[in-house]
């Protein structure tokens, strides 16, 4: 973030530390907990455990999350501006497209959802140019994926 103010770095500083923590608690939670309770450990000796990779992989992020609180812990509890009622109308618009997705995904089907999805995301995401490429783009993805899962997979989406 070089050119932006202390100011600026402090709120970033803070989202990093909380997405640190965030990635830590996940991390236990998954090695503790989610990992053993879904994961039957091998019965034979000498076979690489079922829970090796999922283990490793959440302590890997685990560790990164660590990391990520250490280099930023000054950070932690200081107060900094922060623009609080856009990141709220942000979540709840995602929020919204999330369930409308998932709604429209029962009554229009993989296609239609797909496309109008994409689109969505495009306008949330802030793409405010070229609309009539993205709404190209959207379509083309929606019939690509639903073309790719039913000639390689044999699955036939909704």
């Amino acid at each position: 973030m070089s050119g932006s103010s202390p100011q600026d770095r402090g709120a970033q500083g803070r989202l990093d530390f909380l997405i640190g923590a965030l990635a830590v608690a996940g991390a236990l939670l998954s090695v503790f907990w989610m990992i053993p309770a879904q994961i039957a450990p091998t019965a034979d000796a000498g076979q690489l455990s079922p829970r090796f990779f999922p283990t490793l992989t959440a302590t890997v992020v685990g560790l990164f999350g660590l990391a990520m609180m250490i280099r930023n812990r000054a950070w932690a509890l200081r107060r900094v501006p922060h623009a609080g009622p856009r990141l709220l109308r942000e979540t709840l618009a995602w929020t919204v497209w999330a369930t409308a997705t998932l709604l429209l995904l029962t009554y229009a089907g993989f296609i239609v959802t797909g496309a109008l999805s994409c689109f969505a995301a495009m306008l949330l995401a802030g793409q405010r140019r070229h609309l009539l490429l993205c709404a190209l783009g959207s379509i083309l993805l929606a019939v690509a994926i639903q073309q790719l899962s039913w000639h390689a997979f044999y699955i036939q989406l909704p």
